[in-house]
């Protein structure tokens, strides 16, 4: 419990920095969704109570006053609370905004309802869950919500799929195969295992070798924080389209879209590859080595998601291909290969297992 609130306490400081905030307000796709969510379906905000949870600078809750809410708790567990105050009162909310200076678990009677009828944050992390501030706002939704309540957001998709970092590698990778007429390719491997894991960065929409898989689908106003702990899925199909031209995978890409669901309409927030960026960017877990890849086969992986032991505000990401007899379990394929065999399957698993 201890290594938690200290790695809590850290989490908190690292949100007291302008740099940060800066950084999330710019983010147009991030902002205007919640703005455009909030102003579609005002009518839900109309005389309601809200709660922000993790309000930084206040935006999301004054977005919620404009809308015509009656009244919203902003909580802020960082030392950004103090200027949120400020900010709140400087555009002349003071009279609809209560700022909180507290974790969400340690509010006792600072919120004056019994029951909230909106829940709002922007809680998302790489491939959503990155941070664990969901927990926090599931905290709020099961003290506070009302029963027919409203959480924004209210749902999302996680998406996978096999992707090309030809750029990545020979920056940092291949770069060492030719060092001013020098042979240092011994360096070539450490290179790639000094590489980020994940690997946080955008990519391009052409850097998909096929089509996403969307992989799971979370509604917020149900999932618990159980389940969080420890997310796994299986079976994960991708299927080589015959008349494919060769093409080397060297890792798979994560992203995710939010939804907004209101009264009056939907609003989405992707971070897929190809639409406007956001500062989420995308996760990529990167194989030991690149596969080349020919048409006709298919590929079935497992990707699991757990809470750090030590962090519980990180997750340790973990892809893998399924042998013969873990994949029988799953699908009942009783064909076995030789320890030769050259297959797509048999590949992956060879250069994954090294």
């Amino acid at each position: 419990m201890e290594s938690n609130n200290i790695v809590d306490d850290e989490y908190f400081k690292s949100y007291f920095n302008l740099n940060v905030h800066e950084l999330m307000l710019k983010d147009k796709p991030r902002t205007l969704a919640y703005k455009n969510a909030i102003e579609l379906n005002s009518i839900d905000f109309k005389d309601k109570v809200v709660i922000d949870v993790g309000s930084g600078t206040g935006i999301l809750s004054m977005f919620a006053a404009k809308a015509g809410a009656k009244r919203v708790y902003a909580i802020e567990g960082s030392l950004m609370a103090g200027y949120c105050s400020q900010l709140v009162e400087h555009n002349k909310l003071d009279s609809i905004i209560k700022v909180v200076h507290k974790r969400m678990e340690d509010i006792k009677d600072e919120i004056e309802d019994e029951k909230v009828d909106i829940i709002i944050s922007e809680w998302m992390g790489f491939y959503l869950f990155h941070e664990s501030m969901l927990n926090s706002v599931l905290y709020a939704r099961d003290r506070y919500l009302k029963d027919n309540g409203i959480m924004f957001p209210s749902r999302a998709d996680i998406f996978l799929a096999p992707v090309n970092m030809n750029k990545l590698m020979d920056k940092k990778v291949n770069f060492w195969n030719d060092v001013y007429g020098f042979d240092f390719s011994i360096l070539s491997e450490p290179a790639l295992q000094e590489l980020p894991a994940p690997y946080v960065e955008y990519l391009e929409k052409d850097q998909l070798v096929l089509k996403e898989n969307k992989i799971l689908s979370v509604n917020f106003n149900t999932i618990t924080c159980e389940e969080l702990e420890d997310i796994i899925i299986n079976k994960i199909d991708f299927k080589f389209p015959e008349n494919i031209k060769p093409k080397t995978i060297h890792g798979f890409g994560i992203w995710f879209i939010c939804y907004f669901d209101g009264s009056k309409g939907t609003v989405e927030l992707s971070t897929a590859p190809g639409d406007p960026e956001t500062h989420w960017k995308q996760t990529t877990i990167l194989l030991p080595s690149g596969i080349d890849l020919e048409g006709g086969e298919t590929m079935t992986c497992r990707l699991q998601m757990t809470q750090d032991s030590m962090n519980k505000r990180i997750y340790d990401l973990n892809l893998e291909f399924p042998d013969d007899d873990e994949e029988q379990e799953m699908d009942d394929d009783d064909e076995e290969h030789e320890e030769s065999c050259d297959c797509l399957k048999c590949k992956i698993i060879r250069e994954h297992s090294k």
